[in-house]
């Protein structure tokens, strides 16, 4: 058997290998879904009539087979084969015959390709959530640990008020939380399948795209067949958008982490396992795994604006331009699970220099407080602002714990409201584990 298009005339070599680019190593890791999607597809063609009973039976079975094999190593694509597609009918027609030949009845590439990198994705985006809110959790516990730690707060990376080390780590965990609604999004889109659309017009056979759908472990269809095709690329650059907001979190959540361990802050401290050294400065312990976590950003970002630019001004249906979209929506999943996974192991064991933390809240940072002191006196506020400006430095430290305790207000460092924001994160491992 040949190419799935092979219609028994010759190609030019280096045409052939340039059009099949990567796509078959590529779809080693969409095997699996791949073939659970084909199992769907079969059903499908079974309840049309065009496979028997026992014909089901034996397809499943040899599907099944399949992913064991791809599990143990031993079913790979290869690049005669140009794609998964392709290794998946190979195999089937060589155990089963003719059987094997009738598994793409009712079938293009297209759905199936779509088929197997939207399961790819909910199956990725389950580990992704995973990991992102075994993060949230982390920060979640170091705000619990941390909450009484006075810190100074910064605007415009200057000193401005009071805060705590506790409502720094708390605000992570609350960005990432929302992060989350996002990739529940894209998620969604990615949740309905396209299988039944085929090329992007669908087929003359009454299909039962819903049950096919629920065979193939997708919640619904996506309907109108020419949008399933439009959305070859759509979904991954949505999905790829709310994976780089995850990443812009982290990139701002390690760059504080970076600079607040260094030595001119000092306010926490990474262990010594986890940092780096350098080759000509023994003293140097580089936090390494925070920077590359930081510039995960931009190369995720990167994917996702590559995978954008390919869509723009193709016309409706398919185009072989999206073929290119693959690579880097996988990629970009990859490093943003491989970076939130990192971030998770590691961040529970940083730990906090409370005593360089309380030495940095110096008076300066009191200056709106001492404002509004002189406002509970009856001074307006205007007139208050202008005599603390013209009088900076006149003004005592106050005690810090006192301090905190006077930001009460919902959300303020003396009330963080961690009890809600547990909650919060609870809801979304329930939410995320019921998809």
């Amino acid at each position: 058997m040949g190419r799935l298009w092979d219609k028994g005339q010759s190609i030019d070599a280096l045409t052939q290998r340039y059009c099949a680019g990567i796509d078959w190593r590529l779809d080693q890791d969409l095997l699996p879904f791949d073939i659970q999607a084909s199992a769907g597809h079969a059903k499908g063609l079974a309840e049309l009539g065009v496979l028997s009973r026992k014909d089901l039976s034996k397809l499943r079975k040899a599907l099944a087979e399949l992913t064991s094999r791809w599990e143990a190593g031993t079913f790979r694509t290869t690049e005669e084969d140009e794609d998964g597609h392709t290794a998946i009918e190979l195999a089937l027609t060589r155990s089963l015959g003719d059987l094997g030949k009738k598994i793409h009845t009712a079938r293009s590439r297209n759905d199936q390709v779509g088929a197997a990198l939207r399961l790819y994705a909910l199956d990725r985006l389950g580990a992704v959530s995973d990991a992102a809110l075994d993060l949230a959790q982390a920060c979640l516990q170091l705000a619990r640990h941390w909450e009484k730690v006075p810190m100074p707060g910064y605007s415009h990376t200057r000193r401005a008020m009071l805060s705590s080390a506790g409502t720094w780590a708390g605000a992570f965990a609350d960005q990432l939380a929302d992060d989350l609604a996002l990739l529940a999004a894209g998620y969604a889109l990615a949740d309905r399948s396209p299988l039944g659309s085929a090329a992007g017009y669908g087929v003359p056979l009454p299909i039962d795209r819903e049950s096919v759908a629920a065979a193939a472990g997708f919640s619904g269809i996506q309907d109108n067949v020419l949008a399933v095709q439009n959305a070859r690329g759509r979904i991954e650059a949505v999905i790829l958008s709310a994976l780089s907001y995850l990443m812009l979190t982290v990139n701002r959540f390690c760059n504080d982490i970076v600079w607040f361990s260094s030595e001119e802050f000092g306010f926490f401290v990474l262990p010594a396992r986890f940092t780096t050294g350098s080759s000509i400065m023994p003293q140097k312990k580089n936090p390494d795994v925070f920077e590359l976590s930081r510039g995960a950003y931009a190369f995720v970002s990167a994917c996702e604006h590559q995978v954008r630019e390919t869509l723009l001004s193709l016309p409706s249906g398919y185009n072989r331009d999206t073929q290119l979209t693959k690579e880097p929506f996988m990629r970009g999943m990859a490093h943003a699970h491989a970076t939130l996974a990192v971030l998770a192991h590691v961040v529970p064991h940083l730990e906090v220099d409370e005593k360089r933390c309380r030495a940095a809240c110096t008076a300066d940072l009191f200056a709106t407080d001492e404002a509004l002191r002189r406002v509970s006196a009856g001074v307006p506020w205007r007139d208050a602002y202008r005599q603390v400006a013209e009088q900076a430095g006149t003004w005592k430290v106050p005690d810090l714990d006192v301090a905190l305790r006077l930001r009460s207000h919902a959300g303020g460092p003396g009330n963080l409201q961690l009890g809600k924001l547990a909650g919060r994160l609870a809801r979304l491992r329930r939410e995320w584990a019921r998809r």
